[in-house]
């Protein structure tokens, strides 16, 4: 059985669409998951809690590892108190206990939830390339790095915008279910001067076991699907 994606707890509003993204608030550093080139140099996929406004004093990985900040690590984007935010977290590990005394960054991630396209006036598909995707330890995202053309026009502020379309959801004989996704991209005219690589998270904590969630990318060098059972 085939119907269209409307399951509320998964999908987020139409205004999520409008994460409008510049060039300085979608792009990251190069980084290189797990250990770096010394093994107490570590970088770990989080979600961060704030304690107040941009202070946050608690981190939970994707490896399912409970990390506490001593002191309170800072982040200007982190503006609502007593939230979650996802984000790639930098740091040396001085020790085998979970203490995060030295942090070297913390960067938030783009998530995107699961919009569906019925709510999508036009559905965006500009090419990016897919340099990553997996399915994170704790079942609760699928995680993204991709590649974005970006630069700047003398005169001009476009900005790009990505988020994450659900077109359907197929009931199996099973009784699991199958999420067909797009990866909505609209390049709005920014021009395409040089690359620069993002991440970005898709919540999938409400999924159920067995439950498959296939993502459709258009790419420079044509469609790519990825296709992940929980």
């Amino acid at each position: 059985m085939i119907h269209r994606c409307a399951i509320s707890s998964l999908c987020a509003t139409l205004s999520m669409l409008a994460l409008s993204l510049g060039l300085s608030s979608c792009t990251t550093e190069d980084y290189e998951t797990g250990d770096g080139e010394l093994s107490y140099l570590r970088t770990d996929f989080v979600e961060v809690h704030t304690h107040v406004a941009k202070k946050l004093d608690y981190a939970l990985s994707d490896d399912g590892d409970s990390l506490v900040f001593e002191p309170m690590a800072t982040a200007e984007w982190a503006t609502t108190p007593d939230s979650i935010y996802r984000a790639i977290l930098m740091w040396n590990r001085k020790s085998d206990d979970r203490r995060v005394t030295d942090v070297i960054s913390v960067s938030q991630i783009m998530t995107l939830w699961m919009t569906p396209a019925s709510r999508v006036k036009t559905v965006y598909t500009d090419p990016v390339d897919v340099e990553s995707a997996w399915l994170s330890r704790s079942g609760k995202y699928v995680n993204m790095g991709i590649i974005i053309k970006t630069g700047k026009t003398e005169g001009i502020d476009a900005r790009q915008t990505v988020a994450m379309v659900c077109d359907t959801v197929m009931t199996c004989a099973d009784d699991t279910e199958e999420y067909h996704l797009r990866l909505y991209h609209d390049q709005n005219g920014v021009p395409e001067f040089y690359s620069s690589r993002i991440f970005v998270s898709v919540p999938i904590g409400s999924l159920r076991r067995g439950d498959a969630i296939i993502i459709e990318t258009n790419t420079y060098n044509g469609v790519v699907v990825r296709r992940f059972v929980l």
